[in-house]
C-alpha cells in the first residue's frame, strides 16, 4: 500500500471511555475545591466541587490521557456521611464509594462500573490560594516522613518497571536496583518536596531517556515561581564553563558580558553543571541536550541547588578574579527567552544572497492547524520550484518535536523517493499510515539541502533527521541532535501518591524505517559547529555563516 503525500493523512483520534476518579471530604466546606489523582495507572483525574446559590454541592469530573481531556462529566447524588463519601456519574452509570483521611486531604475509594466491576482510585486535594506568600511557605516547609518517601520511591520504581519499554537499555537491572538502595539510604529523616525531587531525578536520569523524567506538582511550581528566590542573571554555558550575558545587577557594569563565572554561593560552576544535569533528561549519553536546556532554563533549574535571597558570585574579568553580590528575583520577573529567538513563530521562510538560497525555519511539529501547515508547505516549495532556488537551508534547531505526521509531510517535499516513516509498531495503531510507503510530493525539492541541528532537536525532530540522512544527500551542520532514529514515547503521566511529584514515562519505542544507524553512536554531523560566547554577545550565527562559506566555495 502506498500513500500519496498530497492526500490528507487522517489519523484516527484515540478516544478512551474509561471513567474518572474522585476524592471528597468530611464536611461540605472541606470538599469544596479541586482534587487530583491517577486512575488505572494511566489517566489523570481532576474533580471539582463547588457550592451553588442554594448552598448545595455540585461536582464535575474530568479524565485526561496525557495532556488531552477525554471525558468531562457531571457528578450528582453527592452524599456525605461522617467520613464516608459517595456520588454518581449519570453519563457513565457509575457509582463512587470512598472514605477520607483524618486531615481531609486524601480520598481513597472505588468506582463501581455498570457491570459490577470495582476499580480503585486515590486522590489528593489540591491546595488553594497558592498565589499567597502564606501558601508558598506552607508548601515549601512541608516535610514528608521516611515511610511516605519510601512508598513514593517504590511506586516510582514499580511504575518504571511496568511501563517503560527500554528501562535497562543503558543501566542494567542490577545496577538500577543498587541505585534504588543508595537513594533509600539517603533518606534517614523527613524530606522536603524539593529534596525528594532531586532524589527521584537521579533515578530517572539513570534510564537515559529524553521522555522519562519527573517534575514538581504544577501547583507547587507556580507557587515557587512567584515567591521563590531565583538567580537573576542570564548565563551561557559551554564545555564546563559559564559566561555572563545580561541580567539584573545593582551596580552598573559590575560584571561585563563575556566575563567567566567561576562560582555562585561557593558552588563551583563545574559542580553546578553536574548537579543540574541530573534534572535534565536526554537520550543515551548525549550532553548537547543537557547544555541546550541548561542555557534555556538555568535560572529555573538552579533554584533547586540554591534558594537564596542573595547570590555571591566569583567571576573572572580579564586576568583578575572579582566578586559581586546580587539580589534574587522571582522567576516570573526574569525573562528566560534568548533575545534572538522568536518563540511564537511556528514556521518562517526567507531568502538570502539575492534569492540564491532559501532558509526555512521549522521550530516545532506541535502544529495546531493541519490545513494551515499544509498550505504553508505548498507555498514554500512551490516558490522554491518557481524561482529555481539551488540551495535550501532547513533550520531545525530548538525543535523539540511534535506529531510525526507533520514531519512526514515535510519529508515528502525533501526527497524524490518513496519512503516509510516508521518501522511497524503494533502497539500504536493510530500511526498505521506511517508504517507503509509514502510517495514524494510533486513539488519535492531538487536542489542542495543543508540541515541545521542542535541539542534541542528532540523526539519527532530526531526521527526526521535520521530519515533525511537516509533518503537525501542533505549536509548536516551543527551539534549532535538530541534524538535520532529511535526513541521512546506514547507517554503517560503518573502522580506519586504522597508527594504528588509527576512522572512522565513512555510505553513504547518508535524507530524510523532506516538502516545503518547504531544505538548509542552519535549522529554523524558533516560540519560540527558550537556557538562561542563571542558569537552570542555579537548576535552572530556561525551555523548560517558555515552554510554561506560552503555555498560560496
Amino acid at each position: 500500500m502506498k500513500i500519496h503525500s498530497s492526500i490528507f493523512i487522517c489519523l484516527a483520534s484515540f478516544f478512551l471511555t474509561m471513567l474518572f476518579s474522585v476524592q471528597i471530604a468530611y464536611t461540605q466546606s472541606s470538599i469544596i475545591g479541586s482534587w487530583e489523582g491517577i486512575f488505572m495507572n494511566d489517566f489523570k483525574v481532576l474533580v471539582d466541587f463547588s457550592s451553588n446559590d442554594q448552598n448545595m454541592v455540585e461536582g464535575n469530573i474530568k479524565l485526561f490521557s496525557g495532556e488531552n481531556m477525554i471525558q468531562d462529566d457531571k457528578i450528582i447524588h453527592i452524599n456525605l456521611s461522617n467520613d464516608k463519601f459517595s456520588f454518581y456519574i449519570p453519563d457513565k452509570e457509575t457509582n463512587f464509594e470512598g472514605a477520607l483521611n483524618d486531615e481531609f486531604t486524601d480520598l481513597s475509594g472505588v468506582f463501581i462500573f455498570p457491570d459490577g466491576s470495582r476499580h480503585d482510585i486515590y486522590l489528593n486535594k489540591k491546595l488553594e490560594n497558592t498565589n499567597t506568600f502564606e501558601a508558598f511557605k506552607k508548601l515549601t516547609s512541608k516535610q514528608f516522613s521516611v515511610r511516605e518517601i519510601f512508598t513514593d520511591l517504590a511506586f516510582l520504581h514499580s511504575s518504571l518497571k511496568e511501563h517503560h519499554p527500554q528501562l535497562f537499555a543503558y543501566t542494567s537491572e542490577s545496577s538500577m536496583d543498587e541505585l534504588i538502595e543508595i537513594l533509600r539510604s539517603k533518606v534517614d529523616t523527613t524530606s522536603s518536596l524539593e529534596e525528594f525531587y532531586l532524589i527521584t531525578a537521579k533515578l530517572t536520569e539513570a534510564i537515559h531517556c529524553s521522555h522519562t523524567g519527573v517534575r514538581l506538582p504544577k501547583i507547587y511550581g507556580s507557587s515557587i515561581n512567584k515567591f521563590g528566590h531565583y538567580f537573576p542573571l542570564k548565563l551561557f554555558f559551554l564545555n564546563d564553563q559559564a559566561f555572563y550575558l545580561t541580567g539584573y545587577q545593582e551596580k552598573d557594569e559590575a560584571i561585563l558580558p563575556g566575563d567567566e563565572i567561576l562560582s555562585i554561593n561557593n558552588l563551583p560552576v563545574q559542580e553546578i553543571i553536574e548537579q543540574i544535569f541530573y534534572i535534565i533528561p536526554s537520550e543515551g549519553y548525549n550532553t548537547s541536550t543537557k547544555y541546550h536546556e541548561l542555557n534555556r532554563r538555568f535560572n529555573e533549574l538552579f533554584y533547586f541547588l540554591s534558594d537564596a535571597e542573595h547570590f555571591d558570585i566569583t567571576f573572572k574579568a580579564g586576568d583578575k578574579i572579582k566578586r559581586v553580590t546580587v539580589s534574587s528575583k522571582s522567576l516570573d520577573d526574569i525573562d528566560l527567552e534568548p533575545k534572538t529567538i522568536d518563540s511564537k513563530k511556528r514556521m518562517d521562510f526567507n531568502y538570502v544572497n539575492d534569492m540564491a538560497t532559501g532558509i526555512f525555519k521549522v521550530p516545532t511539529f506541535a502544529i495546531p492547524d493541519m490545513d494551515d501547515y499544509l498550505y504553508q508547505l505548498e507555498q514554500v516549495f512551490n516558490d522554491l520550484r518557481a524561482a529555481n532556488v539551488q540551495n535550501l537551508v532547513l533550520d531545525l534547531r530548538d525543535n523539540h518535536g511534535g506529531h510525526p505526521i507533520f514531519a512526514a509531510q515535510l519529508l515528502s517535499y525533501l526527497t524524490n523517493k518513496d519512503f516509510v516513516y516508521f518501522k511497524k509498531n503494533d502497539a500504536v495503531k493510530e500511526f498505521e499510515p506511517l508504517y507503509h510507503q509514502i510517495q514524494p510530493n510533486a513539488l519535492n525539492y531538487q536542489g542542495n539541502i543543508f540541515v541545521l541541528v542542535n541539542g534541542g532537536c528532540l523526539s519527532t525532530t530526531g526521527h526526521l533527521i535520521s530519515l533525511l540522512k537516509y533518503h537525501t544527500n542533505a549536509i548536516f551542520i551543527g551539534e549532535e541532535p538530541g534524538s535520532t532514529f529511535r526513541c521512546n514515547d506514547f507517554s503517560i503521566q503518573l502522580t506519586l501518591p504522597n508527594t504528588g511529584i509527576e512522572l512522565n514515562v513512555p510505553r513504547t519505542t518508535f524507530e524510523t524505517a532506516v538502516t545503518g544507524f547504531t544505538l548509542n553512536k552519535p549522529f554523524p554531523i558533516d560540519y560540527r559547529i558550537n556557538s562561542t560566547i563571542i558569537d552570542i554577545i555579537d548576535h552572530k550565527d556561525p551555523f548560517i555563516e558555515k552554510v554561506k562559506s560552503l555555498i560560496n566555495g
